[in-house]
């Protein structure tokens, strides 16, 4: 039974680091197509959250008891903050930009945004309330 955790645990590691991969690859290739002040101020930031989120999970994949140590509390904080950065930054140049004309572009990106701002918030109560027990 604990050789089925192991490999639970590599087959989770390896789906999230694939997927965070190719978005990585997405975004480092939008940056060389477009190298606009623009899209280092969304995609820089975007891809330190995402490798940030990456290690993150495969640490406490690894080690699941060391949520309460202050780095990584820290370390939660800085990814989910520079990933919120990166997703505001996106969303107030999308908003303006001729590619949102359609009014349904701006109600999904509204509809993104929102939900991203509350999850950040809930995750700061999380960490405070986790930090004072």
């Amino acid at each position: 039974m604990r050789n089925l955790g192991l490999k639970l645990k590599i087959w989770f590691v390896v789906t999230i680091t694939i997927a965070v991969s190719g978005i990585v690859t997405r975004s480092v290739w939008q940056i060389v197509v477009i190298p606009t002040a623009g899209t280092f101020r969304i995609f820089i930031p975007l891809i330190l959250a995402l490798l940030g989120l990456n290690a993150l999970i495969i640490y406490l994949t690894i080690k699941p008891q060391k949520l309460k140590s202050l780095p990584i509390v820290i370390g939660i904080i800085v990814v989910a903050t520079a990933g919120l950065m990166a997703g505001v930054t996106h969303f107030v140049h999308f908003i303006v930009s001729p590619e949102a004309a359609p009014v349904l572009s701006k109600i999904i990106a509204t509809s993104v945004i929102l939900p991203s701002l509350s999850a950040y918030l809930l995750l700061l109560y999380f960490i405070r309330s986790l930090r004072k027990s």
